[in-house]
């Protein structure tokens, strides 16, 4: 980018501008990167430029970028015509310019920042949107969802708002056609996109949605990505306990098949243990015991659950109720977990004591 000096460009841009104008570019501290563009201009664009809604030193640092690279020439005029009427965005001006630093793609960078002009979210909060894979800026200002989230969101039956070209709004009733327009999609809560972007990527996304649709009912149309949180974590707890039930029912029939292979004394003696696992399969029936999904999948991973959950239950003596069960689901499942952390452990170890071995190896001296 060739450059005039600072004396060429102002006499150049006094042919342009206003005396007003001129006395602006002089006092107020444009650069001389600045005023050298300013004077290559023509006077209406030159005028853009002394007129916007942003200070001298934030168009210092705009054309700064553009002179080194850092954003071209349609990042630059996108940015400088929506700052015409407001300079709302020049706050965020800094973190647009580090986030291109940081490898956001110039262009996704430069919309972004304008859209920030319009939407009720910083600079960086719009960054972790994008970045997230549900949302992208779009050069007429929106921060739209992506075509995968709005069909699922729609599929899902949550109210939709497009956007045809700058400001033409409408409810979305026919998403196909909508994203064949190349429209913006908006949702009421972005953080719904959010949640829906994260749970899409598990495997039983299609069972939770269904299972969300029909717990929400007409509520779904405005439902909260907290509120579809909330029902993850529930659907989460509830597949849970039914493997978990599904398990010891299993194991407990295993145990009563086994039993009549026994002599009649043999079966008079487990009465207590028939009675005590019959118990806990009933209690993993009808009962959600506060668990973590850690220690779930701890109870999941036993080769039988129900006789480690026995074990705990006949040696704990302060266990009476029908509800201690579910205390002692929860020190089995920490008691397995504790199991497995420490044989992870022990094999990490395991390398490092051969590796130590073999450094203490004797050397071989002989001649």
């Amino acid at each position: 980018m060739t450059m005039y000096d600072r004396e060429e460009s102002i006499e150049r841009l006094s042919e342009k501008l206003d005396e007003k104008q001129l006395r602006k570019v002089i006092t107020q501290g444009y650069s001389d990167i600045s005023l050298s563009l300013m004077a290559k201009l023509r006077p209406e664009f030159a005028k853009q430029l002394v007129d916007n809604k942003y200070s001298p030193e934030t168009m210092n640092k705009l054309t700064d970028a553009l002179a080194h690279n850092k954003i071209d020439e349609d990042d630059f005029w996108h940015i400088v015509d929506h700052s015409q009427h407001s300079g709302f965005n020049e706050k965020y001006v800094d973190d647009f310019l580090n986030s291109i630093d940081n490898g956001i793609y110039h262009r996704c960078a430069a919309n972004l920042l304008v859209v920030v002009q319009y939407e009720d979210v910083s600079y960086n909060e719009g960054l972790v949107y994008v970045k997230s894979g549900a949302f992208y800026p779009t050069e007429d200002a929106c921060l739209t969802v992506t075509d995968d989230i709005a069909k699922e969101l729609f599929d899902m039956g949550v109210k939709l708002r497009g956007c045809e070209g700058f400001n033409h709004y409408y409810d979305v009733d026919d998403i196909s056609a909508s994203l064949k327009d190349h429209d913006a999609i908006f949702v009421g809560d972005k953080n719904l996109a959010l949640k829906v972007n994260e749970f899409m990527k598990q495997p039983d996304w299609e069972q939770f949605k269904e299972y969300a649709v029909k717990v929400l009912g007409s509520e779904i149309q405005t439902v909260t990505g907290n509120r579809l949180d909330q029902i993850h974590t529930n659907y989460i707890a509830d597949r849970n306990m039914r493997l978990l039930f599904e398990k010891v029912q299993q194991e407990f029939e295993s145990f009563k098949a086994d039993l009549r292979t026994k002599p009649a004394d043999d079966i008079i003696n487990a009465a207590y243990e028939i009675v005590s696992k019959e118990d806990i399969v009933c209690y993993c029936e009808y009962q959600t015991p506060e668990l973590s999904e850690k220690q779930y999948n701890a109870l999941l991973s036993s080769s039988n659950t129900l006789d480690e959950v026995y074990e705990e239950w006949r040696s704990n003596s302060e266990f009476h109720s029908l509800y201690d069960i579910g205390l002692a689901l929860e020190e089995t499942a920490d008691k397995i977990q504790y199991a497995i952390e420490r044989e992870v452990h022990e094999q990490i170890k395991q390398p490092d004591k051969q590796e130590v071995k073999l450094e203490n190896k004797p050397k071989n001296r002989s001649m």
